[in-house]
């Protein structure tokens, strides 16, 4: 008799994972969870450099709006964007990206 190499052994169908697995428990992360995404790059900061390209367009194309401006903006923008990774990691307690 042989044995099927495929064992679903956790809570949902769908999961995988010894008796003492978390996985598709509530409130519960089963371990570190990688990134699913095939971006090489956050998504937050692939909004944060579109907000950027979009304030410095507006500053290039805009009587109203300065140079000194926008570039005060980007500086808010970079500083709060390090600010909440910075935040991020800490409460995780993980060391890489």
């Amino acid at each position: 008799m042989s044995e099927d190499p495929i064992r679903v052994t956790a809570g949902r169908p769908g999961t995988t994972g010894g008796p003492d697995s978390t996985a598709g428990r509530p409130g519960t992360t089963g371990g570190h969870q990688s990134r699913r995404s095939g971006l090489p790059v956050p998504t937050e900061a692939i909004v944060l450099l579109a907000t950027v390209l979009a304030i410095l367009i507006a500053a290039a194309f805009s009587e109203n709006f300065t140079a000194p401006v926008a570039w005060s903006l980007v500086t808010i923008l970079a500083a709060a964007y390090i600010l909440s990774r910075g935040l991020v990691k800490r409460g995780t307690g993980d060391d890489g990206l």
